[in-house]
């Protein structure tokens, strides 16, 4: 079978099937929902506003890469696809921490904010299925750092105007962690003296420890202080903006490094390990009931 029928084949096959399922677990659940005296609302796996969020600043990072000569489209999705679920999915999470007024409203936003991780998920994936292996030589075009700066605004801008809306810019700023993330990546480009590693590298490696460390210093504040809300709640929130902070370094360094640096990074390990790590935090404190509990 010829390769571009291959590819066009298995594109329909994932987004059809991948459709199919989705659709189909969320409409077996409407007609008991309808039967419910409880005003349940019924999931959609369609979030238009976290969506948003990965997809747009995505787009602009791919169309900047291609457009200069540095990468295929496919890598820019692969590299950057997790980070930025990850940055939507904490942009969430802290909007519940601060709107969120009674435990089934937390459920359901919770349950909301991991479709980021899906949608950035299936990015990576996609990008990663469609990844060319050869190295395709093009011109690379010099940019100034005015065009940069343009990029880098028009980049982020959806993810300022998204913590806006969820609860203003000033809830995503906090000094413990702030200082957690100058101590770890000074250590990191200060005192590392293995040469033989890209800048690039360096601060990718940077960014999981950082992630990793708020969490860790989160949880030991937070198992401290449990059953009093208003001392776990910045605990909480440390260890959703560590890995925040983190993902949002690393989705700059995508956006301007070459792919020459990008390729030694290896963004498949590094965007498991920024899985593991939010995924350990979000168990942590927002872990569904058990079975057991339930019944």
């Amino acid at each position: 079978m010829h390769k571009n029928v291959k590819t066009t084949l298995g594109i329909f096959l994932f987004f059809f099937f991948g459709f199919i399922a989705l659709w189909d677990i969320s409409a077996s659940r409407a007609d008991y929902i309808k039967t419910l005296d409880d005003a349940i609302p019924l999931f959609s796996y369609f979030k238009p506003e976290l969506f948003a969020l990965v997809f747009v600043p995505l787009l602009v990072a791919t169309g900047w890469r291609v457009w200069s000569g540095d990468s295929h489209w496919s890598s820019a999705w692969f590299y950057a696809g997790v980070p930025l679920g990850l940055i939507a999915s904490s942009i969430s999470l802290i909007g519940v921490l601060q709107l969120a007024d009674s435990l089934d409203q937390t459920r359901y936003l919770v349950g909301e904010s991991l479709l980021a991780i899906f949608y950035g998920g299936s990015a990576s994936l996609f990008g990663y299925l469609n990844q060319c292996k050869m190295n395709i030589k093009r011109e690379r075009k010099i940019h100034s750092n005015i065009a940069k700066l343009f990029v880098f605004i028009l980049s982020t801008l959806p993810l300022m105007v998204g913590m806006h809306n969820y609860t203003g810019l000033f809830a995503f700023y906090d000094f413990s962690t702030v200082f957690i993330f100058v101590a770890i990546a000074s250590a990191f480009l200060l005192i590392n003296r293995d040469e033989s590693k890209s800048i690039c590298l360096l601060i990718c490696e940077a960014m999981v420890m950082i992630s990793l460390a708020s969490v860790l210093i989160a949880l030991v504040s937070y198992n401290f202080y449990q059953g009093y809300p208003t001392l776990t709640g910045p605990s909480i929130a440390i260890g959703i903006l560590g890995p925040l902070y983190g993902s949002f370094t690393i989705f700059v360094c995508i956006i301007f490094f070459p792919e020459t640096d990008l390729r030694e990074t290896n963004f498949g390990r590094i965007n498991w390990h920024l899985l593991e790590i939010s995924g350990l935090w979000i168990l942590m404190c927002f872990a569904p009931r058990s079975m057991l509990e339930m019944f």
